[in-house]
């Protein structure tokens, strides 16, 4: 019988760009407060694992790292191939900030 691999997603805790509201795409900004205790509560829920993979990207790595010491598992594997798309000129920006530098230019034809 083959072996079955099962997979458990889990997205990163807040990061400091969450919490303000911008978006991050490859951008790195670190985990808040509540991000890491977000972290500490997904590891309560998971159950055992066998292994813990990560993006490269700090707030994805410390939410494994958080978790997988948590359940007791280790050490975390960051993948490159794991990293976010790029957001290109959107990372840092409000939703309020893009509408408004990256809205289709109104011309009045009346």
């Amino acid at each position: 019988m083959a072996a079955v691999i099962r997979f458990l997603l889990v997205r990163h805790g807040q990061s400091t760009w969450n919490a303000s509201g911008r978006w991050q795409g490859q951008a790195d900004p670190p985990l808040t407060a509540t991000g890491r205790r977000q972290a500490a509560e997904a590891a309560a829920s998971v159950g055992t694992v066998d292994a813990v993979f990560s993006s490269t990207l700090e707030r994805a790595r410390v939410t494994a790292e958080i978790m997988a010491e948590a359940i007791g598992v280790g050490p975390v594997v960051s993948l490159p191939g794991l990293v976010e798309r790029c957001a290109g000129e959107w990372e840092g920006l409000t939703r309020d900030e893009i509408a408004r530098a990256f809205a289709p230019i109104a011309t009045d034809l009346g």
